[in-house]
């Protein structure tokens, strides 16, 4: 593929956000709750960008999360989460920042993390979440070690009474596959990312922004994402409960608010759903690696056509070059090995260590 040379105002971009990324991990921190990068996605980011005309601009590895429905019963977690400067995603793009996406906190510790949901009313919270496979914990007779422990779930026996439907929060078991947005100097340099994409199984990946095609200092941003491996169950819900408190002669009545999060499923049911996400994981991962070989492979013409492979990381090998190389190598064995072979049978002649049966096989019947 040729490429003209990424733009000014783009390059000015990318090493605004590679500032950014270069800080240590400890210190580092971006505009997500979570506050940093997958760490199973973050080699993935240094190699997309050390590719000419390419930056990532926000990232997921994959997610299984419990999550609690906001007010308006928002109906999922996966919502841009923005910073109150800048005050939009133009602004965020045009300075190079770092619009983030589906990032928080990891464990349970992120009960108390809220977000505003983009289209629904109110807000949700995570319950928990992990952005790589989970191990179930090992059943000890007690709740100890309990998934609804783990999800900050109160066991129920499944059924929701009357008296409970009004005024509840459902909660979902969600697994979500990796996405990435990548800013682009030009269509030129999207094009290559979303035909990796795609053909890496990612195919609901497209151009966000073309703003390009009017505005020469806009850069397209490429979604790479997949819904086919999501899934989600409700598993439960929470429950606001409000009860007056015993009154006094020196006190008014006054009202105890109780929040319940209760559980409609049985802890098998959670395993499985825990087992099943662990599965979709591994595709995922799968589909990660296929997209970042075709990605490289792509982008390599590029470089040869006159891009800068100064940022490249130090043993970065061209994928075509690579290839070539592993097929003279595996040639070169190929031989030494035959020649191998032809001189030991040699030498097993010359001793008359092979038979007059084992010198005939082969031969032509002459009789």
């Amino acid at each position: 593929m040729t490429s003209n040379p990424p733009s000014q105002s783009f390059e000015l971009k990318k090493q605004k956000i590679l500032n950014d990324l270069s800080v240590p991990d400890g210190e580092y921190a971006d505009l997500s709750p979570k506050g940093s990068v997958d760490v199973d996605i973050r080699e993935l980011i240094d190699e997309i960008n050390a590719l000419p005309g390419l930056v990532t601009t926000s990232s997921c590895a994959g997610r299984i999360s419990v999550f609690v429905e906001g007010d308006g019963g928002s109906p999922s977690p996966s919502a841009v989460i923005k910073a109150p400067a800048p005050s939009s995603s133009r602004e965020v793009e045009e300075q190079g920042g770092r619009e983030v996406q589906e990032h928080e906190v990891e464990g349970p510790e992120g009960l108390n993390r809220q977000f505003a949901a983009t289209g629904g009313k109110g807000s949700g919270k995570w319950l928990y979440t992990t952005h790589s496979s989970m191990v179930c914990p090992r059943i000890s007779g007690g709740e100890e070690n309990s998934l609804h422990k783990a999800f900050g779930l109160t066991p129920g026996d499944g059924r929701l009474e009357d008296d409970e439907r009004e005024n509840i929060r459902l909660v979902r078991f969600h697994f979500e596959p990796m996405i990435l947005h990548i800013m682009a100097s030009s269509l030129q340099y999207a094009q290559p990312v979303l035909a990796a994409a795609t053909s890496a199984g990612f195919r609901e990946s497209g151009i966000q922004s073309l703003r390009c095609l009017s505005d020469a200092e806009a850069c397209p941003i490429v979604a790479v994402r997949s819904s086919g491996l999501a899934f989600q169950s409700i598993v439960g819900y929470q429950q606001v409960i409000r009860s007056p408190s015993p009154e006094t002669p020196d006190t008014t009545t006054t009202t105890t608010t109780t929040i319940v999060t209760k559980s409609l499923v049985s802890e098998d049911y959670l395993r499985m759903l825990v087992s099943a996400a662990n599965v979709r994981f591994g595709t995922n991962f799968e589909r990660k690696e296929r997209f970042r070989r075709k990605l490289l492979e792509l982008c390599s013409g590029t470089l040869s056509a006159g891009g800068s492979s100064s940022s490249r990381r130090e043993g970065w090998e061209d994928p075509q070059a690579r290839k070539e190389r592993k097929r003279a190598e595996g040639l070169l064995r190929s031989k030494v090995a035959k020649e191998a072979a032809a001189k030991v049978e040699q030498s097993e002649i010359d001793s008359g260590n092979v038979s007059d049966d084992e010198m005939s096989i082969g031969l032509p019947y002459t009789g």
